[in-house]
Order: structure tokens, then sequence, then C-alpha cells
């Protein structure tokens, strides 16, 4: 009964009496939770509700309470008691794990990171982390490698990432290494949507054109091509993008709408005209239904003029009605129909009047008849008949009109004979004298002469009998042949006595052989063609023309002589060439060959066999094709050489690009010379390539040496305490001097790839203008090279002239740096060095001091950087910085 004069003390009206009591709770005790639970939550005083959530160690009572409860001390208390269980080493993983995953407190997963002694609980609440300033406080503070790495796999902030690089570089290369691959993955993604960006550029182009074409029968499938292609590509996208996308779209449907429109309006009067047409095919059918009986009642031979009266009215209610639905459009076959209809209801009509003459005609005998001009009469006759009637061909003719047209048949043939027979003496004599005169009025007087002979020949045979007309025509041919004999043979003569004179003009003539032969040949040809129509045939003019042709061509047969005997030393020289070839081939060691050797013997081939020609052709197509076989296998050989070479090149390239954040400036500079050494004992790979990774390599070995060069500076200013010597020059300017040969380079690569256009030229031109200034010294050398590219591309210079000027600074910047470096130039240089020494190197030796070889040696490498396509000069290029790497910084 004295139970409820007992409260518990955590039910005190005081709140300081209830915190007491709160401390004296086990949150270890099933009741005890319930009561911190029940204060935490419900109590009315702040400072118990804080003084339980402290006390509490449940992770879902904890959630609970920094989810809901609207206090913010209470949730910061929470969180914060949360934070100390995944601290507290006492919890269970399985504990510590379940409380990480109710925090959400940035700053509170960081403070964890940091401080807890797990790994695994570390990486637990980097995962739950994502502002970009803890994650790089982590990437660089973390207390273990693993920890860093995580935090810098999650920064995505351009910002985050250029600072973390900043702090990180040099202390943590793998970190380093996860923070430049992001930058770069960055700049991929923003090169990319770049890209993207620029194609639904030209895809809005596209549309916008397309918007204002009229429709064609394509336009809707380049619509949808178009979308498809819009639809390919990402997200990457503006909202003014996306509205003239959406714009031009709607403005190509209504083009679509529209013609889809026309359209249904062409089919719907289509549909109209089909219905029409259809009712005019079949009031034609009836025309021609009563067409087709009108020919049967014809062709039938037994019908009246009531017959023919019915099919007529019949016709012309027909037309009528035809007439009436096509108005001004009459069908193109109505008239045809019109025209045969009333050509049968003729023909009919005309054979019932006519039917009396018709037997009349058939009972005629003329069998016998040798009479041409009755057969003429009675032909005529029927001939007036058939006019009258004029029978339709396309329908069978009647029985009696049958005899009539045998009988039509059997007269013509009669006639004809007669003719025949009247024509038979003359048509051979008529033939021959055509032939006759044709080869006269030509002036083949031996064709002619020929015919002749045949026409007297059939004259005797005929014996008399021909005709008068063929004897006068024969006499005229004969009279015009006799002329034509005369005239031919005088003018035969005389061409070719100038034939003989042009002949000996060119004996002991200064024209050359070739052109004197063709002369010749051509006097010839015109002799050959003379003489097959002369008549006379004279032996002596024919003899003198041949002995000034002998003569005349003596020259010739010498000079072709020889020409066939240079031929033939061409094609020994060529054999030759390829025994020579073979041998060599046979015996390289292509295990260890000499690829110098080989590319040179290549060249020299080409040469010599271009300078062995010209062979006869049908002996020199075999020595031709075993020679490019040869040449095959060799530049086979050499471009699977040149491959090798450049996969040893990249992958020298990429150490090279490693070794740049090598934390040991001095072994990276060592390593860096082994890599020198081996691109030089590599070889020579293909042009194209070479001129690509040869800029990229000589670029990575020059930053490992100035790390190099920057890790002494710092080690000799820590030594004396002094300011670090000063580079070469100031930064700023080194590195717009390095930006304007960079776009120079870039200029360069346009020109030999051919990919220069205006838009190009116009970027580089605009970067120029916009680079900052350069110090006096290198100004106007890079200016220099600058203003030569643009002549070169203005056509105001040649590149044969620019490689000349080139190639002579090149030497002298070679034989600069041999001198510095105290060393022998090339024997075919000696003359230009000493030119040099007498000129400048004694000011030069002067001014040298002995503490700035490194900076004269940058200060040559930047000269050399400052002319135009040295990459064009490979010789110079491999002498010129083989020098330049075995040189110590």
């Amino acid at each position: 009964m004295f139970a409820k004069f007992f409260k518990p003390r955590w039910k005190h009206n005081k709140a300081t009496v209830r915190i007491r009591a709160v401390h004296r709770l086990s949150p270890g005790k099933t009741e005890h939770c319930e009561v911190l639970a029940r204060l935490a939550r419900q109590d009315q005083s702040i400072e118990v509700r804080l003084a339980a959530v402290e006390k509490i160690a449940a992770p879902d009572l904890l959630s609970d309470i920094l989810t809901h409860d609207v206090n913010p001390d209470i949730r910061r208390s929470a969180a914060k008691r949360i934070c100390e269980i995944i601290l507290d080493p006492s919890y269970t993983y399985s504990q510590q794990s379940e409380c990480l995953t109710y925090l959400h407190d940035e700053n509170m997963l960081a403070h964890i990171a940091l401080n807890s002694e797990n790994s695994n609980i570390q990486q637990q609440a980097i995962q739950s982390i994502n502002d970009q300033q803890s994650l790089s406080s982590l990437a660089i503070t973390g207390s273990s490698t693993q920890l860093r790495q995580s935090a810098a796999e999650k920064i995505h902030s351009p910002e985050q990432l250029e600072l973390t690089a900043k702090a990180i570089k040099g202390r943590d290369k793998s970190v380093f290494r996860i923070i430049r691959n992001k930058q770069q993955q960055l700049l991929e993604q923003a090169r990319q949507r770049e890209q993207i960006l620029l194609r639904k550029e030209e895809l809005l182009c596209s549309l916008e054109q397309l918007s204002r074409t009229d429709h064609f029968p394509l336009y809707g499938a380049k619509l949808e091509a178009l979308c498809q292609q819009w639809s390919s590509l990402n997200e990457a996208s503006t909202p003014e993008i996306s509205e003239r996308y959406s714009g031009l779209i709607a403005r190509c449907q209504q083009t679509l709408a529209a013609e889809q429109l026309r359209c249904d309006q062409a089919e719907e009067q289509q549909q109209k005209a089909q219905a029409e047409e259809q009712q005019n095919l079949s009031l034609l059918q009836k025309l021609e239904d009563t067409l087709n009986r009108c020919c049967a009642l014809i062709s039938g031979e037994h019908f009246c003029k009531a017959d023919l009266d019915a099919e007529q009215a019949c016709w012309n209610h027909t037309f009528e009605q035809l007439n009436t639905a096509t108005e001004n459009h009459v069908p193109p076959t109505l008239k045809q129909l019109c025209k045969r209809f009333e050509r049968y209801q003729h023909a009919g009509r005309q054979w019932l009047e006519l039917s009396h003459e018709v037997a009349e005609l058939v009972g005629l005998e003329l069998a016998n008849e040798t009479n041409r001009s009755t057969l003429q009469q009675h032909l005529q006759r029927i001939d007036r008949f058939s006019e009258q009637l004029n029978w339709p061909t396309e329908i069978r003719s009647p029985v009696l009109l049958q005899s009539v047209a045998q009988q039509h048949k059997t007269i013509i043939e009669q006639l004809s004979q007669l003719k025949l027979e009247q024509q038979h003496c003359s048509k051979d004599l008529s033939g021959l004298l055509d032939a006759l005169e044709q080869q006269i009025e030509a002036g083949q007087v031996k064709l002619a002469c020929q015919l002749e002979q045949q026409t007297e020949t059939r004259l005797s045979e005929i014996n008399g009998i021909t005709p008068k007309h063929i004897l006068q025509r024969y006499k005229g041919l004969l009279a015009r042949l006799a002329e034509l004999k005369n005239w031919q043979g005088f003018a035969v003569s005389a061409k070719k006595e100038q034939l003989c004179e042009a002949m000996e003009a060119l004996i002991n003539s200064e024209i050359e052989a070739p052109l004197l032969a063709k002369q010749i040949h051509t006097l010839q040809g015109q002799w050959k063609e003379l003489d097959s129509d002369d008549p006379l045939h004279s032996h002596k003019a024919w003899q003198r023309f041949k002995t000034a042709s002998d003569q005349a061509y003596a020259p010739c047969e010498q000079h072709f002589r020889i020409q066939k005997q240079q031929r033939t030393d061409n094609l020994n020289k060529r054999i030759q060439l390829v025994t020579e070839l073979t041998g060599f081939i046979d015996q390289i060691d292509w295990q260890q060959p000499d690829w110098s050797l080989i590319e040179q013997v290549s060249r020299t081939a080409k040469r010599e066999w271009k300078e062995y020609a010209p062979v006869d052709r049908t002996p020199g197509r075999q020595v031709q094709n075993d020679f490019n076989a040869l040449l095959k296998q060799m530049d086979n050989k050499i471009a699977a050489h040149r491959e090798q070479v450049a996969n040893e090149k990249r992958a020298l390239l990429e150490q090279a690009l490693v070794l740049i954040t090598d934390d040991n400036p001095q072994a990276a500079a060592s390593e860096i010379r082994n890599l020198q050494k081996h691109w030089k004992e590599a070889g020579n790979t293909f042009h194209n390539i070479e001129r690509k990774l040869w800029p990229e390599f000589r670029k990575a070995c020059n930053e490992v040496f100035e790390n190099l060069n920057r890790h002494k500076q710092v080690e000799r200013q820590t030594s004396v305490n002094e300011q670090p010597t000063p580079s070469l020059t100031d930064s700023r300017f080194y590195q717009a001097l390095l930006r304007r040969i960079e776009l120079c380079d870039q200029l360069e690569s346009c020109v030999n790839d051919g990919t220069l256009d205006q838009l190009a030229l116009d970027e580089i031109q605009s970067a120029w203008d916009q680079c900052d200034q350069v110090d006096e010294y290198f100004e106007p050398l890079i200016n220099s090279r600058y203003e030569l590219l643009l002549e070169l591309i203005s056509g105001r210079i040649e590149m044969e002239d620019l490689l000349t000027l080139t190639e002579k600074a090149l030497r002298q910047l070679c034989i600069r740096l041999e001198i510095l470096l105290e060393q022998d130039s090339p024997e075919q240089d000696h003359t230009l060095r000493m030119e040099y020494q007498m000129d400048r190197l004694q000011k030069a030796l002067k001014q040298r001091q002995t503490s700035g070889n490194s900076s004269d040696l940058k200060r040559l490498e930047l000269e050399w950087q400052c002319l135009p396509f040295t990459l064009q000069h490979e010789a110079l290029q491999i002498r010129f910085y083989s020098n330049l790497q075995q040189a110590e910084f």
C-alpha cells in the first residue's frame, strides 16, 4: 500500500534528480533501456533528454531519435552518441556497422573515417560521404593508403581534384595517380560532351535545312533518321538546344501533316475519278459489245438493212449516255470505236447495194489472157469496186468477196510475169552498166576496165536484142572511160615525179632518225596508193624511187640498230641487278639484319632499275615481275621492322611519361637517359609515326630533366641558404614560348596531314594572338617560324625553299651544340664549323660562364624548336638530340 509513495527517481519532479537517476541506469538491462527510451523521447526537460540519449546504446533507437526528434540539440546528441559507439572498440564490428548505417552527418562520417581503428568501418564511412571537401581532406590526411585511395576514388569535383593533386603530389604516388586519372576522365567527359554538343548542332542544322525544304518522297524517312541519331546521343544538352530541337521537329511534322492532308485530298479525288472512270468504262464496254455484234452481223453474209438500223439505234443511245457523263473529257478510245462502227455500218450497207456487181466480177474468165491492156482494165474495175465497198480488213470477208480478191491477185501475178519477161533481157546489162558508171565516177580505172570487158561479153551473148537505151548508155560510158584513162595517166605520173623528188631530198638529211623514218614510210605509203591506180606502171620511175628510199633510210637503220643494242644492254643490266639483289637477299641473316644497309640497297636498286630503261617489252616483262617480287619481299620485311620499332618507341614513350611524376628526380633522369639510348638504338620507323612520337618523347624527357634541375636548385638553396639560381627565362615568358612552339607544331601537323582548312587556321591564329609576350631574345625567333609557315600556306614560299633555309640553320645549331660539348662535327660540316668559329665562336666563348652549361643547352634546344619543319631533316634531328641527351643535366 506504500508503493505509491515511493516513485522511481527517474520520475521525480525535479529535473536534476531525474538526471542523476539517468546516470545510474544501465543500457545493458532491458528495463533500463525502456526507461532511457521513454525519457529520451518524452521527458519535458531538454537536459534530461540529452542525458538519456548519452546513455542509450541501441542503434535503432538512436536512429529513430536522430530522424524524428524535432529538437536539433537532441538530434545532434543522438548523432554524437552513434559516433561514440562506432569509435568505441568495446563494441563489436556488427554493432558499429549497424550504427554507421544510421549516421548521415558528413562531418561525423569524416571524423569516423579518420579516427576509427577498424579499416572496414573506415571504408564504410567513406562510402557514405559525398561532400567533396571532406573527401579531399581524407585523401590528403588519411591515416592509411587504402583510406586515402578510397576517398580519392569518390572525388569528382574539378576544384577539389585540383587542390588534392597539388597537396598530395610527391607524397603518395598511388593517390596522385588516381586523382590524375579522374582529372583526365573529367577532361575526356568534357571533350565527349563538347563533341556531342557539336554533333547535336550539326543535327540541328540538318533539321533547320529540312524544315525549310518542301516535301519530297523520303522526307519522313530523313526526319526519322535524324531523330534516331539525336536519340542515340546522351543527355548532354542545354535548354536552348532542346527548345530548338522541339521547335524544328514541330515544323517538320507540320510539313509532313500538310503533305498527308494533300495526299488524302488527292486520294479522295482519285477515288472519285476512279468511280467516274468505272462508269465510263461500263458504257464503253456497251459500245464495244454493240460494235462486236455489228461485226458478227456483217461477217455472216445473211443480214438485212433492218439489222443494221437496230444496231445503229443501240449505238446512238449508249453514245449519248457516255457523252453526257464525260462532258468535255472524251475517252481516247471512243474516237477509234466510232470510226470502226461507222466503217462496219458503211461496209454492210455498201455490200447490200453492190452485191449484184460481185457476181458479175466473179464470172470473168481471165486465166489465159495475155493482153496487158485487158488485164489492166479488169484490175482497175476490181480496184474501184474494192474502194467503194471499203471492207474492213479485220473482219472475215464474204465468200464472194474472197473470190474477187483471189481474182485481183491472179491478175497482178499475170501482169508481173509479163513485166519480168520484158525486163529479163536488160536486167544484167543495167547492173553491169551501173557498176561501170560507179567505178568511172570514183576514178578506179582498173576496175572500170574489168567491168567494160564483162559488159562487152554480155552484149555479144544477147546478139542484137539489146534495148536501144542500154546501147546508148554503154557508148557514153566507153567515151568517159577513155577520157579517164588519159587524164589519170598524166596525173599519176606527175605525182610520182613529186614523190621521187621528195624522197631524194631526204638523202643525207640532218633530220633525227625516228622522224626521218616516219617521213620515209609516209612517202612509201603514198607511192603504193598511187601505183594501185596507175594504168601505165612505169618501171623506171619505181626504180628511181626505190633507190632514193634505200639511200635515205641508211642512217635510220644504223640508229635503230643502236637502239636495239641499247635495249638489249639495259635488259642484261636489269637481269644482272635481279641476280645481285637475289644473292643479297639470300645472304641476309634475318635474325640479326642490318636494316640501314637493307634500306639503302632497296633505294639503290629502285634508282638503278629506272636508269636501265628502255627495254624490249616482251622479254623485259618477266624480269620486271622478278624484280617486283624481290622488292616486295624486302619492303614487307622493312615495313614489319618499322612497325616493330614503332611499338618499341610507343613503349619507351609510356615509360618516359611515368618517369615525369617520379619522386626521385635523380633516378628518373638516369632512367630517362637509358630510354634515350634505347630510342636511338631502336632505329627508324615510318616517318609519319616518328613525327608524332618523337615530339612527345622529347617533351617527356625535357620535363624529367627540368624536374632534376629544379631539385638541384632547391638543394643548392638549402645548402648555401640563398635564393635558387634563376632559370633560363622568366617562368611566364617560358610558358608563353612553349605555348607558341606548340601552336607552330600544331600548324605544321595540319600542313603535313593535309587537314588544314580555314576554320583550323583561324583557331590557331586566334590562339596565337592571345599568347603572352615572349622575352626579347626568343620573340623574333618564334615569330619568324610562324611567319614562314603562313607564307608557305599562302603560297609565297615553296616547301623546298623553306626546307633548304631550315637545313642551314639546323646545321649551325648542331655545330654550336658540338662546340659547347667539345665534340667533333661530321666531316661534311668541317668548313661550316670553321666559318662559324671564325665569325662567332670567340665572342660566344668570352660570354659563356662555366655554370651556365645547362642554360646554354636549354637555349640551344629552344632555338631548335623555333625553326619550322625540323622533323623533315631526320639525320640532323637525330644528330642534335643524340648529343643533347648525352650531356649532363
